[in-house]
């Protein structure tokens, strides 16, 4: 069950959306939040919540 991260990163690029950043915990695979949960909580609260809870982004309806 691993993702190679070339591939995991030519479907990133090939996604288009207004606000989006590529990140990687290693040697996490699918199990990110069960295998290294105090690095997968980082990038939560530090790159997801931002965005989700700021009022400066437009989403398209």
């Amino acid at each position: 069950m691993l993702t190679p991260t070339d591939r995991a990163r030519r479907f990133f690029d090939d996604v288009e959306a207004p606000i989006k950043e590529f990140a990687l915990i290693e040697n996490a695979s699918h199990f990110a939040s069960f295998r290294h949960p105090d690095q997968f909580l980082h990038l939560m609260l530090t790159k997801v919540r931002p965005v989700v809870t700021s009022r400066t982004h437009v989403v398209a309806r």
